[in-house]
């Protein structure tokens, strides 16, 4: 995290350093495309990853002057999406948007997810962080980080915390922080944001994690109180929900990411000029516009350096699952 929080940081210098020399030199090595190019979003539409997804969609069109599709193909812990992009032809016209869960976690929790995330996809880059945070219900008990941990100790197994998903980048670092903080409390899994926040709301859970862009219109009307920024910065439109410290094991911190992938076999010079186009588009102020109304971070780290490490965030995946009990379903 601490490596992408200073990528995010040197992202602007390094796109005012380098114009689009790499987008003409890639340009110059393949005339892709040759037809309508595919974006598969693995989550309905409405959602973050949806968003990025057009906003992908919107860059690579106008640059390249082709015509670009959306495809949400939601559900199955991402599988089906994944899969519709296996089928397609390794040309480059078919991408998807991949969050952890499809590159890194499904490898260790499902048996026949039929593809392998670090073999059967190329990086083109990890497009942003996904910041997360704890939220509350402000009618309740609990008004602070501290309040909640407070109620843990004193009615162990009481307090109920819910998460979008079994087995997720939130769900494994809840866990692995009920662990070193050797707290009880029920992990409540939801089928996605909206539900699991209209339980909060209703009184029916304690807290939610969450995804910021998720969750944020909710904060910003007063239903939901954020009480923890799980990553070391904070979110500028809630100074007062406490930050965490990635460095300290006992901290409750969540490192997911969105990624942009092919499929394994599309030609490098395709995947160079998709990244030059991306990297191009960062610069523009809708781009920096949709990420700050996400409270999303920017990454874009070119395709080696994004190989490198969707790598070993699989193996600290691998690490979590095991701790964590869960066996493959």
């Amino acid at each position: 995290m601490r490596y992408l929080r200073r990528r995010a940081m040197g992202l602007a210098a390094a796109l005012c350093l380098t114009p689009l020399l790499g987008l003409h030199a890639a340009h110059a090595q393949t005339d892709w495309p040759k037809r309508t190019l595919k974006i598969v979003v693995p989550y309905p539409a409405g959602g973050t990853a949806d968003a990025m997804g057009r906003l992908v969609a919107n860059k690579l069109g106008g640059a390249l002057k082709a015509s670009v599709v959306v495809e949400n193909i939601p559900g199955g812990a991402t599988v089906p999406g994944a899969l519709a992009v296996m089928r397609d032809a390794a040309d480059g016209h078919t991408l998807l948007m991949a969050s952890d869960n499809t590159l890194n976690v499904n490898h260790w929790l499902l048996k026949d997810a039929r593809y392998d995330g670090d073999r059967d996809f190329m990086p083109v880059t990890v497009l942003n962080t996904y910041p997360h945070w704890l939220i509350v219900n402000p009618q309740g008990s609990y008004k602070s980080l501290d309040d909640l941990v407070k109620a843990i100790q004193a009615r162990p197994g009481k307090v109920s915390i819910s998460v979008n998903t079994i087995g997720g980048a939130a769900h494994l670092a809840l866990d692995n922080w009920r662990r070193q903080n050797g707290l009880n409390f029920e992990i409540v899994p939801y089928r996605g944001s909206p539900p699991a926040v209209t339980d909060l709301i209703g009184g029916h859970t304690d807290a939610h994690l969450d995804v910021v862009g998720s969750s944020i219109p909710h904060a910003r009307s007063g239903r939901v109180l954020p009480v923890a920024v799980l990553q070391g910065a904070p979110i500028k439109e809630f100074p007062k929900a406490v930050t965490q410290d990635p460095r300290d094991p006992k901290a409750l911190v969540v490192q997911s990411n969105l990624s942009v992938v092919m499929r394994a076999g599309t030609p490098q010079a395709v995947l160079d000029k998709v990244y030059a186009v991306l990297r191009a588009g960062a610069r523009d102020e809708d781009f920096a516009h949709t990420l700050s109304m996400l409270s999303l971070d920017p990454v874009l780290l070119e395709p080696a350096k994004a190989k490198a490490f969707l790598l070993q965030e699989t193996k600290r995946y691998g690490v979590l699952v095991e701790k964590s009990g869960l066996e493959k379903q």
